[in-house]
């Protein structure tokens, strides 16, 4: 089920609990229309989106320096349908289009809600696809790789001569400690042990890093360099246009989602619900009321899709 927060023209859905989901099971007047009329807003949907997340071919660049062609959708495209099917969806409630980011698997959605009699209706229009990231044809990629390439080989060098010389200076603090003598295990206890002497070395060590500047600008030069190449990426976006159900959202396959839920209002002050409805004693006007509010979901989805 889900709870509702309303604040003029946004509703805000929680799903708490597993509402009554289109399609219902049953053959009465109340389930065959529903679940008809639900029919005709995926077949709306699909269509529609197939258009909206029509390909194109982008030139990237591999981490090789060679070129490929890949084929993407575009996003602004799929967000400016869904905005303008929320502008035309009058009488009903809606959230902002949202965005998830999960590793490369994304999603973008959003959701609306009507209350009809005593009955409240909730839908969900979304996609999910896979963000796969490219470099864009820039011989600058090349350039940077080649430059980290000389950097990591500089600091080879210089980490050796600070490792030497960091090791010869634990030795000469451990000698003047007095710890010189003891075994591993009871030096690793000891500094385990004793914070003091930790926090003391760590210090020497800060020191002997002061004696190798270049060290440190390589560093710098590094994070600079790989913020740069970062900022050359570009993303591959890959989607089956065809229609997942939501347990396909949930599980992660990529594709175009719809669903709708029907829940019983029992206290609309007290905003308290019931996700069982028995489609044999729903009224043939309400009936016809709820199906009147699909077919207008069908008739926006199929003006505003298609543009």
């Amino acid at each position: 089920m889900w709870s509702v927060t309303q604040n003029k023209n946004i509703v805000i859905l929680r799903d708490t609990k597993e509402d009554m989901r289109v399609p219902i099971k049953g053959d009465d007047y109340f389930t065959e229309r529903v679940n008809s009329a639900f029919e005709r807003i995926k077949d709306a949907y699909i269509e529609g989106a197939k258009l909206c997340l029509g390909t194109i071919e982008l030139p990237v660049m591999l981490g090789d320096g060679s070129i490929s062609r890949y084929s993407t959708f575009e996003i602004p495209r799929i967000i400016a349908s869904y905005e303008r099917i929320i502008e035309s969806l009058d009488g009903w409630t809606s959230s902002k289009i949202s965005r998830s980011n999960t590793d490369d698997l994304r999603r973008i959605y959003f959701q609306i809600g009507q209350r009809v009699g005593k009955y409240q209706l909730y839908g969900y229009f979304g996609i999910q696809f896979h963000a796969l990231p490219y470099y864009r044809v820039d011989k600058r990629v090349i350039e940077i790789q080649r430059e980290l390439t000389q950097i990591a080989e500089s600091a080879s060098d210089f980490y050796s001569s600070i490792a030497n010389k960091g090791n010869s200076m634990v030795r000469q603090e451990l000698q003047k400690m007095g710890y010189s003598e003891l075994e591993f295990e009871e030096l690793f206890t000891k500094l385990f042990e004793d914070r003091e002497l930790v926090h003391g070395l760590e210090g020497k060590a800060q020191e002997l890093e002061k004696e190798f500047p270049e060290f440190e600008q390589m560093r710098i030069k590094k994070n600079q360099l790989y913020a740069e190449l970062n900022d050359l990426l570009v993303e591959i976006y890959q989607i089956s246009p065809v229609l997942i159900d939501h347990n396909g959202l949930m599980q992660g396959e990529d594709g175009v989602v719809t669903y709708f839920d029907i829940e019983t209002i029992r206290n609309q002050k007290a905003a308290i619900s019931d996700p069982y409805i028995n489609t044999e004693k729903v009224t043939k006007n309400l009936t016809d009321a709820i199906v009147n509010r699909f077919d207008q979901v069908v008739n926006v989805l199929e003006k505003n899709m298609f543009t």
